[in-house]
């Protein structure tokens, strides 16, 4: 049974919506287009929900479309990391090897890189392997006196995943931070996907396990000449 959303993002499944099919339509012709796009009105509008509804409709073939949140000056790295993931879910087929043996540097440049645009539109500092007490910091984004830090890994086997937190959980202390990120770029044959946040030591970690050995790109549908 459908219910009224009073507040939040409506569900389109559970909350009853009024379709704004004309609306949507022209939305996704002006990002085709590629124009700037400014939703404006009052709080509780359905701002979010139209938004939401809009980039459904993009083929994800021609489009990556990711949802960025700053509330209160706050950079939402958690959603981020969970669209590089999803990036490299689509892209990342042996993008490690070189040329044949992973590499933990060339996902932490990736990841870097990938970063870097939205870094720069809010204004915050981004460094690489940042000298510590403890070692080397992989990432560390500064932003309104905050510390983002990011551990970079390749799967070597469940002990050095788990190693891997302990790690992060000693920079986080050293760097008086509360959160800490954890990416493992898995070149396992079949791996599984994993993101789990857990408190280690009082400190929360968020941690990624990326497979990089997907299947290779079907080539079906190309035509040869």
């Amino acid at each position: 049974m459908r219910t009224f959303g009073t507040q939040g993002p409506v569900n389109l499944k559970d909350n009853y919506v009024v379709s704004r099919t004309d609306e949507i339509a022209d939305f996704v012709d002006r990002v085709k287009r590629g124009k700037y796009i400014v939703l404006f009105a009052p709080r509780q509008t359905g701002k979010t929900t139209f938004f939401r509804a809009s980039i459904d409709t993009l083929t994800p073939e021609e489009y990556f479309p990711i949802q960025l949140n700053f509330p209160d000056g706050v950079i939402e790295i958690e959603g981020l990391l969970n669209s590089f993931q999803d990036f490299i879910a689509r892209v990342g087929f042996r993008i490690l090897q070189v040329p044949d043996t992973p590499q933990e540097y060339v996902g932490q440049h990736l990841l870097y890189a990938y970063l870097d645009h939205f870094v720069q539109i809010v204004g915050a500092s981004m460094l690489l392997e940042v000298q510590t007490g403890r070692g080397r910091i992989d990432l560390l984004i500064i932003h309104n006196r905050r510390k983002y830090i990011v551990e970079t890994k390749v799967w070597e086997g469940d002990r050095y995943y788990q190693r891997g937190k302990k790690q992060l959980a000693a920079y986080l202390k050293l760097e008086d931070a509360r959160e800490g990120y954890y990416i493992v770029f898995d070149h396992r044959n079949n791996p599984t996907p994993r993101v789990e946040t857990e408190t280690i030591d009082g400190l929360t970690i968020r941690s990624y396990v990326i497979p990089v050995m997907q299947e290779q790109p079907s080539s079906a549908g190309l035509t040869k000449f």
